[in-house]
């Protein structure tokens, strides 16, 4: 079974590899116009070749779409480069797989408490229908009671688990990014949270989508 967060990295780092073969060839202008164009056709004949497994198929058709509709501004050459400076950084070549640990969430639970968000812990969130939570703030982050113990063994974090987030979402995936954990949306705003939207934590980080990358990221 293929990996998201392995092909994600072929993916994008082989595209970019070819078009800086490109540029210093002198074959391709390094500008924003050529490299969109040269990039949509790149992304168009990887989805007709069917190079890459299924587990990316929806990021390139998105992108192709968005290269199209959006011309120059779709800055696909940035999405990409984005996507390999943030991979690489959380899974370095070589390194030994990373362990999610219970005490690593206890402390980004205290750390966004100390950044003026209300977290909430003990309720129940997931597969119990609509819940409303009743905060003062504009910015809260809820996990499930239930999933705090059932997605660990221990201290190691051994199943995916939500994270619902009301107000600054931006700020959340900076803080979540900076404290090691790569969150992969799943709803801007609806979710069986009331006015909350749903992030994914896996284990390892190891996630089956594209995760959510810091605004602050630059390449």
């Amino acid at each position: 079974m293929s990996e998201y967060t392995i092909e994600i990295q072929k993916l994008v780092n082989k595209a970019l590899d070819e078009i800086a073969k490109e540029h210093a060839s002198g074959k391709l202008t390094n500008g924003p116009t050529a490299n969109n164009l040269y990039l949509v056709r790149w992304i168009t004949k990887a989805i007709k070749s069917q190079q890459f497994p299924r587990i990316v198929a929806d990021d390139l058709i998105r992108w192709q779409k968005t290269g199209r509709s959006k011309g120059n501004n779709a800055g696909l050459m940035q999405i990409f480069q984005r996507i390999s400076k943030f991979y690489s950084q959380f899974f370095p070549e070589g390194a030994p797989e990373r362990v999610i640990k219970d005490h690593e969430i206890n402390a980004f639970i205290d750390m966004m408490e100390e950044h003026n968000w209300e977290v909430t812990t003990s309720e129940e969130l997931v597969n119990c229908g609509k819940v409303q939570l009743f905060t003062e703030g504009p910015n809260s982050l809820a996990m499930c009671t239930e999933q705090c113990e059932s997605c660990f063994d221990g201290e190691d974090m051994i199943k995916p688990m939500s994270w619902f987030v009301r107000g600054h979402h931006a700020d959340f995936v900076e803080k979540a990014s900076a404290a090691g954990f790569m969150v992969h949306k799943v709803t801007d705003y609806k979710s069986n949270v009331k006015y909350h939207g749903e992030y994914i934590v896996f284990p390892a980080n190891r996630g089956n989508q594209l995760a959510e990358i810091p605004l602050s990221l630059t390449v």
